[in-house]
């Protein structure tokens, strides 16, 4: 299927990019793929639409096609602000009780049978707060295990907040530790329906995605989900799909989750709402679940079946694409994002440098079907040839192992 037109639906993670800084990131991954498909790429200004939410339209021309996209960015950037200015010692006691919340209600053990690796990153945030705490508590109470005045308290105390309130900044900041306590304390209140911003921003995405699909002419619609916006993006397509599910019917939807973190919450006993959301998805409607999952980022479920996950038998068994991120990007690139997780996290939403079955400027802006390209192209790239130009026989040199 040859696509001309596309909708695009972006839903972003737990960040803080608002509908701008997300242009900026896309138009630099579609600048890979404008040189690595000898494509050239016009892109529009983001127009706000909602709270959050705004859209840009994208011209793609290569050497004998061309593309249109309406790429629409769906965010809650505004609400984790607000819980990254909120001081330090509500950050530090929300991200503690969303710990405990979840080793409490067994869902840490759901995660450790599903993906250990995803403990490692679900574990460090609350390691790092127990060294904190244990050095604080050390310096402040010294006076008492060393047998000195206990008058040296008065000074102590404080001296091992100042401290603990230090440790906090650096090194804390550089290895996010206030940041991912904002990020479970977010997930605890979407797993809990705490947060009425959360709830109500839901009820929007809701409505600006049927108006979307009602409005758009495009011959595809291709929904994005990276990390933990696989969540909205979920519930988004449920709440239509209740709503007016003769919008999925028009034209092909499928939905893109990149390095997914639905798990994170949908183990939670208490998540009945989303599980029921993914339910919907996966056995009611005809959207086209893919899921891309790599070794090398722990901020994910790898090797993980979200259907099996969570005993669903859908109507069509999800798209699961295990890739290599160094078959994808340049070896400086891959380098980087090495020496940090979160940029490695962010590794799905980098441009491909080298052509392989999995390219996001491809999904969002190629000539080509995304069903195609995860069903009949699964194991080889897009089917352009070296100019760029359309090619319906790949070469099989291109063929990767995933």
């Amino acid at each position: 299927m040859a696509v001309k037109k596309r909708l695009v639906i972006n839903f972003t993670g737990y960040e803080g990019l608002h509908p701008v800084a997300v242009r900026g990131r896309y138009l630099n991954s579609a600048a890979d793929f404008s040189s690595l498909w000898h494509a050239k790429t016009h892109a529009g200004p983001m127009v706000p639409e909602g709270q959050n939410v705004a859209s840009m339209r994208i011209e793609t021309k290569g050497t004998d096609w061309q593309t249109e996209t309406e790429f629409c960015q769906f965010g809650t950037a505004d609400i984790f602000d607000a819980y990254a200015s909120r001081n330090v010692a509500t950050r530090f006691a929300t991200g503690l009780m969303a710990f405990l919340d979840i080793l409490l209600t067994g869902t840490f053990w759901r995660y450790l049978r599903t993906s250990w690796r995803f403990c490692i990153f679900f574990m460090w945030p609350f390691a790092f707060a127990c060294f904190i705490t244990l050095v604080t508590i050390g310096i402040g109470l010294f006076p008492l295990f060393s047998g000195n005045d206990n008058l040296h308290l008065v000074w102590t105390m404080p001296f091992a907040l100042l401290i603990g309130r230090l440790l906090v900044r650096w090194p804390g900041e550089k290895v996010f530790f206030s940041y991912l306590l904002d990020d479970w304390a977010a997930a605890s209140d979407r797993i809990h329906r705490r947060n009425p911003a959360l709830l109500q921003r839901r009820q929007a995405f809701a409505d600006h995605l049927a108006a979307k699909l009602k409005a758009s002419d495009a011959d595809e619609v291709v929904i994005i989900g990276h990390s933990l916006g696989t969540v909205p993006a979920v519930e988004a397509i449920a709440d239509v799909w209740r709503g007016n599910p003769e919008l999925f019917k028009r034209k092909p939807v499928s939905l893109l989750a990149a390095g997914s973190c639905l798990l994170m919450i949908a183990f939670h006993p208490r998540a009945t709402g989303l599980r029921e959301d993914v339910r919907t998805v996966m056995q009611e409607t005809p959207v086209l679940w893919a899921e891309f999952q790599t070794i090398t980022d722990i901020v994910h479920f790898y090797k993980s079946n979200p259907a099996a996950a969570l005993g669903i038998k859908p109507r069509t068994e999800p798209i699961i694409r295990r890739l290599r991120f160094k078959h994808i990007h340049s070896a400086r690139r891959y380098a980087r994002a090495r020496k940090n997780f979160f940029k490695m996290h962010l590794l799905f939403l980098k441009g491909a440098q080298i052509r392989n079955p999995y390219d996001i400027g491809m999904y969002v802006q190629g000539p080509f079907a995304f069903r195609d390209l995860v069903t009949t192209y699964k194991d080889s790239a897009a089917p352009l040839d070296e100019a760029g130009r359309l090619n319906p026989f790949p070469v099989g040199s291109q063929a990767l192992q995933w």
